[in-house]
C-alpha cells in the first residue's frame, strides 16, 4: 500500500469511528397513532447507563421523547384518550427494551 491509500484508509476509519459509536448509543422512541408512525432520537451517550442516575435520566428522556411523539400537549389539561395511552404505552416498552440492550453493552464493554 502506498502512504496515499494508507492516509486515506486512516482517514475514513477516524470518521467512522464516531458514527458506530453514536449509534450505539442513540436510541429511536417509534410511536404508532392509528396509521401514523412517528419516530424520535433520543441521545444517552452522555450517561452511565449502569447507574441509577444515568438509567433515570435516560427513562426521563424516554418519557418525553414518547409523550412528543404520540402528540402529547405540554400543559394541556385534558385526559389523555385511550388512543394516546396505547401510543404512549407501546412507544415507552419498546424503547425501554432497547435501552436495556444498550445499558447491557456498555456494562459489558
Amino acid at each position: 500500500m502506498t502512504m496515499k491509500t494508507l492516509a486515506a484508509l486512516a482517514a475514513t476509519m477516524t470518521l467512522a469511528l464516531p458514527v458506530s459509536a453514536l449509534a450505539s448509543s442513540t436510541l429511536v422512541v417509534d410511536a404508532r397513532a392509528g396509521t401514523e408512525t412517528r419516530s424520535i432520537m433520543v441521545s444517552v451517550a452522555d450517561l452511565n447507563l449502569a447507574s441509577a442516575h444515568g438509567a433515570r435520566l435516560a427513562n426521563s428522556r424516554i418519557d418525553r421523547a414518547a409523550k412528543q411523539a404520540c402528540g402529547w400537549l405540554s400543559g394541556s389539561i385534558q385526559q389523555p384518550t385511550r388512543e394516546f395511552r396505547d401510543c404512549y404505552s407501546s412507544a415507552l416498552g419498546s424503547a425501554r427494551g432497547s435501552l436495556d440492550g444498550l445499558a447491557q453493552g456498555q456494562h459489558q464493554g
